[in-house]
């Protein structure tokens, strides 16, 4: 755990340009220090379809789905860190956003392969 979940407005960059984005999502969660790295799990949707309420266009999102026990501080600073890192990356699009939400352990469930 975690799983990062990027959304990006598909007009706005190519699949290099994504790539390049799970790329540094990775590696600023890996450089947090909050997780081991063998549990970080980043992937990036585009969306084809979408309206921002603000002038300019695209946007990226990123969602942090991680475990429990994390401090407030702790998340506020990961999900300030993921902005910072898609601003310095991300192709000049009009709106970016990070949430941290963490899972019900009641409700996960996960398997890996041998």
């Amino acid at each position: 755990m975690p799983h990062l979940i990027i959304e990006y407005s598909a007009d706005c960059m190519g699949e290099q340009q994504a790539q390049t984005l799970v790329d540094a999502v990775f590696e600023a969660t890996r450089d947090s220090g909050l997780f081991e790295t063998a549990n970080i799990k980043t992937r990036a949707i585009p969306v084809n379809a979408y309206r921002l309420g603000v002038e300019g266009r695209g946007f990226i999102c990123v969602r942090c789905r991680m475990h429990v026990g994390r401090s407030p501080e702790q998340k506020k600073q990961f999900s300030e860190a993921l902005v910072c890192v898609l601003r310095e990356r991300g192709p000049g699009v009009a709106v970016i956003t990070a949430e941290v939400i963490e899972l019900d352990p009641a409700s996960y469930a996960r398997y890996y392969a041998d």
